[in-house]
């Protein structure tokens, strides 16, 4: 690699400027190389994984990354860009100092902590108007004798699938039609009873809550269930059969301290409300 320590030689004592052009371009190349110091090999190791490969529009996923110090002890940052739209917050910094900001998310340590096994995370929320197919790129760096080394973090890739809400859209309600046996539409007569059970999600957190506190400053009737999901405690009160009955039951709770909604299970595994939905539809069976 060329440097500003090489020794240059010419064949002639008169320098074009065409020569110096080159000679300067050469200089910044290589100034730019050795300052920015995309080393070849990472004293540490750096890993980062998604808690799925997949998320729903409105919906949140975590990121976690983990580093291997190997005695490194110096001054650290890590930082990762999420595609425009997605928000972050942190969860678990070890120390760090965690921003969000313009859409990167950063990790800084003035030092690294003594522990070989460092493990941060943070919470990615995804707007309701993305779908399709995403990636999380960043990089990490360190200061070694004095030099700044850069190094890329692999990506990580998301897919982030159409949320149907529990609202009067169309979907929901040809979905409906079929479901329950409205005029104009064929009659279906039910198959053995059908796996699906609807909840209503009231809260979700990333620590463990204690249930009777939750009855208590939200006023609930009804017993709390908490379970927990994607790496977050999910807190739910009833379990209904139909999406209907879950609907109505949410409808009288408080919307003014939070905001409860319908989800869905198939067989103990949660799914979309509009793939219950559609599971639902395909379990009746046409009399012809």
């Amino acid at each position: 690699m060329s440097s500003s320590r090489d020794v240059i030689k010419f064949d002639s004592g008169i320098m074009k400027k065409s020569s110096i052009f080159a000679l300067t371009c050469t200089f910044l190349f290589s100034f730019f190389i050795e300052n920015s110091a995309f080393a070849t090999e990472s004293i540490v190791k750096v890993s980062n994984g998604l808690s799925q490969s997949s998320a729903y529009a409105g919906g949140s996923f975590l990121v976690k990354i983990r580093i291997e110090r190997r005695n490194l002890d110096s001054f650290f940052q890590i930082q990762q860009e999420l595609p425009a739209g997605m928000t972050a917050t942190g969860v678990e910094s070890q120390g760090a100092t965690f921003l969000f900001k313009d859409g990167k998310v950063k990790y800084s340590w003035l030092r690294l902590p003594a522990a070989e096994d460092i493990q941060v995370i943070y919470k990615v929320k995804v707007p309701f108007t993305l779908k399709g197919n995403y990636e999380i790129n960043g990089s990490y760096y360190y200061i070694n004798e004095e030099e700044k080394e850069v190094f890329e973090l692999p990506s990580s890739k998301i897919e982030i699938l159409e949320n149907v809400a529990p609202s009067d859209t169309l979907a929901e309600k040809n979905l409906l039609a079929i479901i329950n046996n409205e005029p104009s539409k064929p009659t279906y007569v039910a198959e053995e009873k059908p796996d699906l059970s609807f909840k209503i999600q009231i809260l979700s957190s990333t620590r463990k809550l204690d249930r009777d506190s939750i009855r208590k400053v939200y006023k609930i009737r009804e017993s709390v269930v908490e379970e927990n999901y994607n790496g977050l405690y999910k807190y739910t009160v009833g379990n209904f059969v139909t999406y209907e009955e879950a609907r109505d039951f949410k409808n009288q709770l408080d919307f003014q301290k939070y905001i409860p909604f319908v989800i869905a299970y198939n067989r103990g595994a949660r799914i979309t409300v509009g793939e219950a939905m559609q599971l639902a539809a395909r379990r009746k069976t046409i009399v012809k």
